[in-house]
């Protein structure tokens, strides 16, 4: 019996072994970049989270890049693609680089609170003062500029002095300290702000500001050459939007695992913002696009003459919107 036993041991172990190569099954290791934690963020880390890529072949991970680095991991091919603001994908084509694509919009609202100390009233009491931003060209850096220009009638570094103080963490702490007289950020430090007694002077998502906020973006030359690995990973995120969307309290769960140290009802007001500010259709918009481009005009007079059409690429939503799978997702 021993020899009947010890083959059929042996057989079943070199099957274990084998059998993923014997139907063909194969594994694609994904890397996503992500350059922030708001709320647009926590459907890549539920797909992380729930190995939502397992039923498609795909290990995904979420590699944490900074507000400096995503680009630089997508051209560095370090990752597939990453999810940041539209900026990167912007100012690129701007000065004339054109393998940065956009192929999945979360948000085309900007969310984002210009805060001021509680005896600053008015634009014309920054006059003079010092404001903290994001780093000279990221999107907290720009919007600051747009929103004291055009809806401020201020002329920043003239008017404002602009500081770059980074992350909207590292803003409130500049504010708190009073090392600037006003900040520009968004994320859960919003409602920490508020918590805190800051003046809330401007709120962009009030005054109605079209932007690609948060975007999925990745190279021309990937779409080309690995267009069904890139569908792949787009499920992925769809799934995780549309899980962020329906499950209030496992999305909270995923975030705070990624966002220690933060209270309930923070992540509360940030998860109601989110969905107030989340696109009904996850498909990059040419509109979204050129008002993006007509935005950073005021820093790049060369974006008037940019051509929108290259920035992104729509057609893999729209062809998942339209064979059914993102509304399957919903339910």
């Amino acid at each position: 019996m021993s020899n009947f036993i010890l083959p059929g041991i042996v057989w079943l172990a070199w099957l274990l072994l084998v059998a993923p190569s014997l139907d063909g099954a194969q594994v694609d290791s994904v890397t996503i970049g992500y350059s922030s934690f708001s709320g647009d963020y926590v459907p890549l880390w539920i797909g992380v989270e729930d190995r939502i890529g397992k039923k498609y072949g795909v290990d995904l991970k979420a590699v944490y890049a900074g507000r400096a680095r995503p680009q630089q991991l997508l051209l560095g091919g370090e990752a597939l693609a990453v999810i940041a603001s539209g900026t990167g994908a912007l100012t690129s084509h701007i000065l004339g680089a054109k393998d940065q694509v956009i192929v999945l919009t979360f948000s085309s609202k900007v969310p984002g609170v210009l805060f001021t100390r509680p005896e600053i009233k008015s634009g014309e009491d920054l006059k003079g003062k010092t404001i903290g931003s994001g780093r000279p060209g990221a999107l907290g850096d720009i919007m600051a500029r747009y929103v004291l220009r055009a809806k401020l009638n201020l002329v920043p570094d003239r008017d404002v002095k602009i500081l770059p103080v980074g992350e909207p963490a590292l803003a409130l702490q500049a504010l708190e300290r009073g090392i600037v007289e006003g900040a520009s950020f968004s994320g859960p430090q919003v409602a920490l702000a508020r918590k805190l007694g800051f003046r809330e002077l401007v709120n962009y998502e009030s005054i109605g500001i079209v932007y690609p906020y948060n975007t999925v973006t990745t190279l021309r030359s990937t779409i080309a050459k690995q267009p069904e690995l890139l569908e792949k990973v787009l499920k992925i995120i769809l799934e995780g939007r549309a899980i962020f969307r329906a499950n209030k309290e496992k999305s909270l769960a995923v975030w705070k695992k990624y966002l220690r140290g933060t209270a309930d009802d923070v992540l509360d007001e940030a998860y109601q913002t989110t969905m107030n500010t989340m696109d009904a259709s996850a498909q990059p918009s040419l509109a979204v696009i050129k008002s993006g481009l007509d935005i950073l005009s005021l820093q790049y007079p060369q974006a008037k003459q940019t051509d929108a059409n290259l920035i992104f690429d729509a057609s893999i939503v729209r062809r998942l919107e339209q064979s059914g799978f993102v509304d399957a997702t919903k339910k």
